[in-house]
């Protein structure tokens, strides 16, 4: 015997579903969930384009990177000649 409290714990309840016919309204929930670059504040929306540039800077010189590696271009470096 144990003398350590039972684990067993009851189901959550589940979320309740929306019946197929009714229609989605807006909330105020909904409001707050607007991506940065849809958003009614200039400064978040800003914010929004900066970091989407960085994003597409960093992954084109990841594939820059890869193409480098591949083809011993030597843009990220000296080429380093192959061992004998």
């Amino acid at each position: 015997m144990s003398a350590k409290p039972s684990k067993q714990r009851a189901n959550p309840p589940s979320p309740a579903r929306p019946s197929p016919t009714s229609a989605p309204t807006a909330t105020a929930a909904d409001a707050a969930t607007t991506s940065w670059i849809d958003s009614s504040d200039p400064r978040k929306r800003m914010w929004g384009k900066i970091i989407l540039v960085a994003v597409w800077i960093y992954v084109g010189a990841l594939c820059l990177l890869a193409l480098d590696q591949t083809f011993h271009w030597g843009i990220f470096g000296p080429t380093v000649p192959p061992v004998p």
